[in-house]
């Protein structure tokens, strides 16, 4: 994979943060328009003007037929009432103020529920839509007919009437200051929804990361909220019967996506508690619309009863955000501020929903700007910090690929060195008419210092030479092929061991660096059947006898091979007779291990040779390394290279 460099990220990063700023300005500049515009919808708000309510048990055909004695004048500042029971609450107010407007319209940013409005006698309005939430703006006559009554009749829980700004305007003016006052809402929506699906891609890219994922679904939940606030669902008016579902569903379902990305980031305890949260969201929030069930499902109703769930739910997670806070969790820091950013707004405009605050103005817009920003900043942040360790992994990655192809190597050097080992030993088996020759090699690596050499000269008489290079491995190996030219350099004095040895000494000692070679070499002559043999600090050889007491070991005084020059080696003649048996070995069978620790020995390994004496050589061959290896659990305990030669006199 290529290397992804620090600097795109730094650039990417920087473009994002400038990019936020650039955006929040621009809605602020659209703000500041909107305030400097306030003072002429001001002089035509409907609160100048005195209004007057009137309940009704029943729908009245024509509102103007209610006497003006029955009118009761409101409260300042005031439009609604809260909910009576089966009745319809009428309003009425004056509509002089359109002498000054070119196409007058009445701009109305709430009115619950189902709506008509009069303009004298006539009909001017009709809006039959439930739990409708989006600004109304209602065509006028531009020729005042004296007063303007507004019917309601609702199914909300709680209050019913209008509220928020109610105004007169021209009918373009509205639609430019409704669209200039929710320009940044509508222009931030796609933009949450490019990022949604951007985060989307991360995940697929990186599937183990539902970080992700429940980012790319947070980022979407608040794109629709933006995109349906204000001008949007304006527009979308007469496709109510779905903005109005879709809009009430994510103001729920905004929450449960919270909850879905703190589970991703906060520690264990608190991810088990806001799991059993969600789980409580959904069923509360099912229950809730069920419960609101009159003809139809009552979304306004089931938010009524529901807002005290999501109030409950924003203390909890302000409660979790501090104490993960206060213990000083640095990774966190800019997930938890966004996080209070976003439930203290959320939770002051459900608090003005129940009416436990006073309204002045929404600021969950506002929210959803800082907490997107904290939470953008950590999961890029968090991205980065997966770039760079996939970079890491690309270096080490590199670099276990150079090893690898190290070790490869080396593989394929071990395997030509044991070939050409393998090449330097003779053969297993070798037999005539007198003499009967087995071997066996065990190394503990692929190469190792072990060897064993046998050779018939021109007289039918045979030379054999087992030996051991200290250590093991690839040195080890080397300097047993040196051994291995040594001995064939002394092939001219076969029948005399200790010129053997003396000749191999000298081309040896200098040029082993440090490693030494023990051996031990028969000379045995097939026609007076007698073994000549010498010794350079190896172990001794084993006589097995037919009609002997016991296996007995013989051996003669030397020094390793490589050590020093100059150096002599005794000679000793041993009488042999048919049926005879001779091993030769390395020091590997008794430093053989079991599974307890207990080695081999030399004890063990003659009992054995003396209990199986009268097998022939190839069933003591197979029987010695059948207990060589269930000693050892399968060569799972083997300390060192291990050899032997068997012969056997005819």
């Amino acid at each position: 994979m290529k290397e992804v460099k620090s600097y795109k990220f730094i650039l990417l990063n920087t473009r994002f943060v400038l990019s936020l700023i650039w955006i929040l300005s621009f809605q602020n500049c659209f703000d500041l328009y909107s305030e400097r515009n306030q003072e002429s919808p001001l002089q035509q708000s409907v609160y100048l003007i005195d209004r007057y309510y009137y309940w009704s048990d029943s729908e009245i055909g024509n509102p103007e037929t209610i006497p003006e004695k029955d009118w009761i004048q409101f409260e300042p500042q005031k439009l609604g009432f809260k909910k009576r029971e089966k009745a319809y609450l009428y309003i009425k107010f004056s509509d002089q103020f359109i002498r000054q407007l070119q196409s007058p319209i009445l701009f109305s940013e709430i009115i619950l529920e189902t709506v008509k409005v009069y303009q004298g006698k006539e009909l001017v309005y009709v809006d039959k839509n439930h739990d409708f939430i989006f600004p109304h703006l209602i065509p006028l006559n531009p020729e005042p007919q004296g007063s303007i009554i507004i019917q309601i009749q609702s199914r909300y829980n709680g209050f019913i009437g209008m509220d928020r700004d109610v105004v007169f305007k021209n009918h373009s003016q509205a639609l430019i200051e409704l669209f200039m006052e929710n320009f940044s809402k509508t222009f931030f929506a796609p933009i949450l929804l490019v990022l949604s699906f951007i985060f989307m891609g991360f995940y697929f890219l990186r599937r183990k990361e539902m970080i992700f994922l429940n980012f790319s679904i947070l980022l979407l939940s608040a794109s629709l909220i933006e995109a349906m606030n204000g001008f949007v669902g304006f527009s979308l008016r007469q496709y109510a019967s779905y903005t109005v579902p879709i809009t009430f569903l994510n103001f729920s379902f905004f929450p449960f996506t919270l909850l879905l990305f703190l589970i991703c980031v906060f520690p264990p305890f608190f991810r088990n508690l806001f799991k059993l949260i969600v789980i409580l969201h959904l069923v509360l929030f099912i229950i809730s619309i069920f419960q609101h069930y009159e003809n139809g499902i009552s979304f306004l109703n089931s938010e009524e009863s529901y807002n005290w769930v999501v109030v409950l739910e924003a203390f909890f997670v302000i409660l979790s955000s501090l104490y993960v806070f206060i213990k000083g969790n640095q990774k966190l820091r800019e997930i938890i501020i966004g996080i209070l950013v976003i439930v203290l707004s959320g939770l002051h405009d459900t608090l003005v929903d129940l009416e436990i605050l006073d309204h002045q103005f929404r600021i969950i817009h506002y929210g959803f700007f800082l907490m997107l920003g904290f939470f953008g900043f950590y999961v890029f942040k968090h991205y980065w910090e997966l770039l760079h360790s996939i970079n890491r992994m690309n270096a080490e990655l590199r670099t276990k690929n150079r090893e690898l192809q190290r070790l490869v190597q080396i593989d394929k050097d071990l395997a030509l060195a044991h070939a050409l080992q393998k090449s330097l030993l003779s053969s297993k088996y070798n037999e005539d008419e007198k003499i009967r020759i087995i071997g066996f090699s065990q190394n503990l690596e692929s190469v190792g210092g072990d060897y064993f050499d046998h050779t018939k000269d021109s007289m039918g008489n045979w030379a054999i030479l087992i030996a051991d290079v200290s250590g093991h491995g690839i040195s080890s190996a080397m300097v047993a092929a040196m051994s291995k030219m040594a001995f064939v350099g002394a092939g001219p004095y076969l029948q005399f061991p200790a010129r053997v040895f003396h000749l191999m000494n000298r081309h040896l000692v200098g040029k082993t660096k440090n490693l030494f070679i023990t051996a031990s070499y028969l000379f045995i002559d097939t026609e007076s059947y007698t073994v000549t043999f010498s010794n350079a600090g190896h172990p001794s050889f084993l006589l097995i006898r037919d009609h002997e007491n016991e296996v007995k070991h013989l051996t003669a005084k030397g020094k390793p091979l490589g050590l020093f020059s100059h150096q002599s080696y005794e000679e000793q003649i041993l009488s042999i007779q048919p049926k005879d048996k001779l091993l030769l070995y390395t020091d590997g069978i008794f430093d053989l291990l079991n599974e307890e620790g207990e080695s081999f020995g030399e004890d063990r390994l003659k009992s054995l040779l003396w209990e199986y004496r009268f097998h022939n050589i190839q069933d003591l061959s197979m029987i010695l390394q059948d207990s060589l290896f269930r000693f050892s659990n399968g060569w799972k305990h083997q300390m060192d290279d291990l050899s032997y030669l068997l012969v056997e006199i005819k």
